[in-house]
């Protein structure tokens, strides 16, 4: 038997298709599903069975196809809809601090992971720039890495994956309403229903809804979110499926500040290292700033199971977002002596955005050499188009004046909106995107070897179309613009395996390389510059015990960044040139665990250590070594869900929720004394309890009371922004 596992082993990363072919003879109706199955899961769906609701067993954002998490080369966290719910998560970025080793997470999707910086997010695997909310979200999971790059194009971070709820069979509806601090209210509606047939078919619908408004403790600040969503699901006579998904979304607010200033001199303009928390919230825009997003989303999927063999899965997708910032500009300055805040450039800055996406997964899931192997092989290709277009307007300097802002007696007063009529930036960007993924995966040793190899080839086109700018004082032409147009291309393989050591622990390793085109951060009069580019390798345990209800992964993990954007003076001009040769290192630890006690205690934990460091940064010689901008150097948390079972407090349940966030340095590369400032290390507790009864058969009612920053610490974030206070909260919801 082993003379033949090693052949096997290879051929089973190799020669998959065959086999597959000799296959798709066999029956269609071995992938059909039993008639009283009302929705048929596909390879690509993620079971909705779970030991709890916290835990989840599966991922399909790690491969592209349904996978055990036990069984992954790599490491995937997981956050499910039930975790959102009672961890109040009303802003899903900000709220993200359960995983290791990510923070920083924004609504417009910037986050960073493993120390790097991410500029956007995926929704059910599609770009997307923020606007998610939990009403319609079924699962947040974080693929961590230059595995990410199975995506395409990506930051050596990772990726954050945001999985869409799908309807079920059953029908259920569920109306819930939250009041709490800053004048929250919030209401949320999903209602998913059986459609009945046409033909055969059978339609399923979910229709989700939120709207919400809350305050700050900014003066003039306030949010107002809305979001509405529709999806139906076909499923056909042989098991098919086809899925349309409609989502509209929209955020509207007077930007609160959160932006914490140094005391700085504005007369010789130096900073100091002292930070002033106690002006956190002080209002800089006034009134009139103004910052909104709306976006309006289309997805189609489609799958199939075509045999015992094959599978299908054709997706597609379009978007379309405008964004709109006015005066939101926060200075870090403040001078103690005149008692004034710095004062930026007030902007008129739309941004509008469109594009679309089409993307098709072909899998093989075959039997080899007697069944000693089983082989799955995945193709994907994919294209994807985007616009951007960005213009910027300030006023004519000479013609008006903006007033300073001063703490005791501030002048919020600006000019006409129609007088900012002078372009300083004018963007018009496409990209196109193709390509082609093929991973092969082989289990052999009776399951207790799983190793895989992708190879993932991106072509990415650029169109620039820069328009003139035009000087603020007094409107004179500062730089022609330019039309340019290039291509960047890469490849980027992946390989790992994991290896039952004995039954319920594994060990696992990977390699993997990704890619940042550098027409991503391209600008008016710099030149075109090579890809950013990193290599990074995964390694450590994972262990699944007491029939899954205990698991955890610890390990480490490597990642070398190349490429990256920035500044050398030419040894013989004497003039600064903007290069691709950067060089950073990121390496630590991580560990993510959940233990279901009993079936009344849920336990969950995560801890991360990273060690970030800039290896070369140009001119800037004293970079080296230093760690970058707003990477904390641990984090940690620690989860607990307890439901009463005795007939006394039947329907009674707790959570309680601890969070971790090491010290940072938020500027660590700034050339003054902010490079020195260091943020401390707090400590976050979050808890609710919620009483929950019935009203006949199906309908539920509960009532939760629960608080963030339950002891109300006062902190600053790893980017010096002040942190959230205490905030109370009352939920009412009705399940039927």
């Amino acid at each position: 038997m082993k003379k033949i596992l090693l052949p096997a082993l290879s051929a089973g990363l190799v020669f998959p298709w065959a086999s597959a072919l000799a296959q798709t003879s066999a029956s269609s109706r071995a992938g059909t599903p039993a008639r009283d199955e009302l929705i048929h899961l596909t390879a690509f769906t993620v079971s909705e069975k779970a030991l709890d609701g916290y835990i989840a067993s599966e991922s399909v954002t790690g491969t592209r196809v349904a996978t055990q998490i036990k069984d992954l080369p790599f490491s995937v966290s997981v956050i499910t809809s039930e975790f959102m719910t009672d961890f109040d998560f009303f802003d899903l970025g900000a709220d993200l601090a359960y995983t290791a080793s990510l923070n920083g997470v924004d609504t417009q999707g910037n986050s960073t992971l493993r120390g790097y910086g991410g500029t956007f997010t995926l929704r059910n695997g599609f770009y997307r720039l923020g606007l998610n909310d939990r009403i319609n979200t079924d699962r947040i999971e974080i693929i961590k890495g230059p595995n990410a790059a199975i995506y395409g194009a990506t930051s050596p971070a990772g990726l954050v994956n945001y999985v869409s709820k799908r309807p079920k069979a059953a029908s259920s509806q569920l109306l819930r309403f939250t009041a709490g601090s800053d004048h929250l209210l919030r209401g949320e509606l999903n209602v998913n229903s059986p459609l009945g047939s046409i033909g055969g078919v059978k339609l399923f619908q979910l229709f989700s809804a939120q709207g919400e408004n809350v305050e700050s403790d900014t003066r003039f600040a306030h949010t107002r979110k809305r979001f509405l969503g529709e999806s139906i699901l076909a499923q056909f006579k042989g098991g098919a499926t086809l899925l349309a998904e409609f989502e509209w979304s929209s955020r509207e607010s007077v930007t609160a500040t959160s932006t914490v200033p140094y005391e700085y001199n504005l007369t010789t303009r130096t900073y100091s290292s002292r930070l002033r928390p106690d002006l956190g919230t002080f209002s800089q825009g006034g009134p009139d700033s103004e910052q909104d997003r709306e976006s309006s989303t289309v997805y189609l999927t489609f799958e199939q199971r075509l045999s015992r063999a094959w599978s299908l899965r054709a997706g597609g997708f379009f978007y379309r977002r405008q964004a709109f910032n006015f005066n939101t500009g926060s200075s870090d300055q403040f001078d103690p002596v005149q008692r004034r805040f710095g004062r930026g450039n007030t902007l008129w800055d739309p941004l509008n955005e469109d594009g679309g996406a089409t993307q098709v997964d072909v899998l093989a899931d075959t039997a080899l050499f007697g069944g000693a192997v089983q082989s799955k092989t995945l193709l994907t290709l994919d294209y994807s188009q985007n616009w951007r277009y960005r213009q910027q307007r300030q006023v004519n300097s000479r013609q008006y004046t903006i007033a300073a802002v001063f703490l005791d007696n501030p002048d919020y007063s600006l000019p006409p909106h129609s007088a900012f009529a002078i372009v300083t930036r004018n963007d018009k960007t496409r990209w196109d995107t193709k390509g082609f993924f093929l991973r092969q995966q082989a289990t052999a040793l009776a399951g207790r070897l799983i190793a895989f190899a992708g190879l993932r080839r991106d072509s990415v086109t650029y169109n620039f179309t820069f328009g003139n700018q035009y000087n603020a004082a007094g409107g004179a032409l500062r730089t022609p613009g330019l039309v340019s147009r290039y291509t960047d291309s890469a490849w980027s393989p992946s390989a790992g395996f994991n290896f039952k050591l004995v039954p319920g622990l594994a060990v696992y390793a990977s390699r993997s390389e990704s890619f940042t085109p550098a027409g991503q951060s391209a600008r008016l009069g710099e030149p075109h510059l090579e890809n950013e580019t990193s290599e990074g390798w995964d390694y450590g345990f994972k262990g699944s015990f007491l029939r899954d209800r205990l698991s955890f992964t610890v390990g480490g993990f490597y990642i070398d960044r190349f490429g990256v954007k920035t500044t050398v003076r030419d040894p013989v001009t004497g003039l600064n040139e903007v290069v691709a040769a950067g060089t950073q290192r990121t390496k630590g630890f991580e560990f993510e665990g959940s233990w279901r006690a009993t079936d009344s205690l849920t336990l969950q934990a995560s801890f991360s250590s990273v060690h970030a460091r800039i290896l070369y940064n140009g001119n800037a010689t004293t970079d080296v070594g230093r760690r970058p901008a707003g990477v904390p150097d641990d984090q940690a948390s620690f989860v607990l869900r307890h439901a009463f079972r005795g007939p006394a407090l039947a329907g009674l349940s707790w959570n309680a929720g601890v969070t971790f966030t090491g010290e940072a340095y938020p500027n660590s590369t700034a050339t003054d004394a902010r490079r020195n400032v260091r943020t401390s290390a707090y400590t976050i507790v979050n808890a609710g309890i919620t009483y929950a009864w019935r009203a006949g058969a199906r309908t539920r009612h509960s009532v939760r009371l629960s608080s963030k920053n339950l002891f109300d610490r006062e902190y600053l974030t790893s980017r010096a922004d002040l942190g959230a206070d205490r905030g109370i909260f009352l939920a009412y919801a009705l399940n039927h």
